[in-house]
């Protein structure tokens, strides 16, 4: 019985081990940029996944060598060379925000499929020429919040209850090197956008000391209200991303995109809290939290931050007729609510 049972343990490893070498992708692409973000996040979820690079593009000549003896792709400086071929059918960019724009513009005009890390551009203006460039739409942003499974977990919810008001803080620490507005924030406020819908801006405030930014906004979607608190006055050791929902049921808090809890609200009779009576018992329901304990793909930051997800549904698009659940044009609201948000 025990050899029976170590044999179908072995074969269910072996099926699970072909399982996780093949791959559902077999097109070629490219990669611009290899920055510390790109290395760090992007590139193992390609390896992952199993797809292909044929090129990597690279401003610096000095690393080429080393970006081809590091992945075994072709490394170039020259982005034509990548568009002209027509075996590469899509292009990853995540280098210098402000140089994403350039970038976008001409693989649109390739008609190569195009996923750009955010921000895919930084003027409301530039947004609008990239949306009326891409008619086919096959240009994806890296908004990878959409693409999380804890804000999946969390829009379901919501979309089954009455969401009343929010409050969402997002703090993080000094940042000289770009924009806070479409580098950082643009993150929260796609956030708010993508769970409650369109937004109005009812009332801001901007506090800025010794290089740092903190905008306070009140913010209206219908039914909906919202307080966002966005600001880089502390720390990156020490950084804050929580989002706390009040519905006419109960309230949700999700903190640091690791951990999505529910606190149900006391019931009522006759209009007189159960909970004035002694009869209510505050209860704590975790709906779904990353486990740091099984180093499995699931418990993966890559995973449950919606990087796995989103360059999954990049490829699938490419290759599969999958959804564009983030074209450009779903980022016009973003971009005009960061402008209104910037005083």
């Amino acid at each position: 019985m025990k050899n029976l049972i170590d044999s179908g343990i072995q074969r269910w490893r072996s099926l699970r081990n072909r399982k996780m070498l093949q791959s559902s992708y077999s097109a070629c692409y490219a990669f611009v940029g290899v920055g510390s973000h790109a290395l760090q996040n992007l590139y193992p979820v390609l390896q992952y996944l199993g797809i292909r690079l044929k090129y990597i593009c690279c401003k610096s000549p000095d690393k080429l060598a080393l970006i081809e003896r590091r992945f075994g792709v072709n490394a170039t400086t020259s982005l034509d060379t990548i568009l002209n071929d027509s075996e590469v059918k899509g292009i990853f960019v995540c280098t210098f925000p402000q140089s994403h724009y350039e970038i976008c513009s001409r693989v649109i005009a390739s008609g190569k499929y195009l996923f750009v890390e955010k921000p895919p551009c930084q003027t409301l203006e530039q947004l609008e020429y990239l949306i009326a460039a891409d008619k086919q739409q096959v240009a994806m942003v890296g908004m990878q919040k959409r693409y999380s499974p804890i804000i999946w977990t969390l829009k379901k919810q919501l979309a089954k209850s009455k969401p009343i008001n929010y409050t969402l803080s997002y703090h993080t620490g000094l940042y000289p090197e770009g924009n806070p507005l479409t580098d950082l924030f643009i993150h929260p406020v796609d956030l708010v956008l993508y769970l409650f819908g369109n937004a109005e801006l009812k009332s801001v405030q901007q506090i800025d000391r010794n290089g740092t930014m903190t905008i306070q906004g009140l913010i209206s979607h219908g039914t909906t209200k919202g307080y966002i608190e966005l600001s880089t006055a502390y720390s990156w050791t020490n950084p804050k991303e929580t989002l706390y929902v009040n519905t006419q049921a109960g309230e949700y808090r999700l903190e640091q995109m690791e951990r999505l809890c529910y606190y149900p609200h006391p019931k009522r009779i006759a209009g007189i809290p159960l909970e004035k009576l002694g009869l209510f018992t505050n209860a704590e329901q975790t709906l779904i939290e990353r486990n740091n304990f099984n180093p499995l793909a699931a418990n993966n930051q890559l995973y449950t931050q919606g990087f796995l997800s989103e360059i999954r549904a990049f490829a699938d698009m490419v290759e599969l007729s999958g959804e564009n659940r983030s074209p450009l044009s779903s980022m016009d609201a973003t971009y005009k609510l960061l402008l209104s948000l910037k005083q």
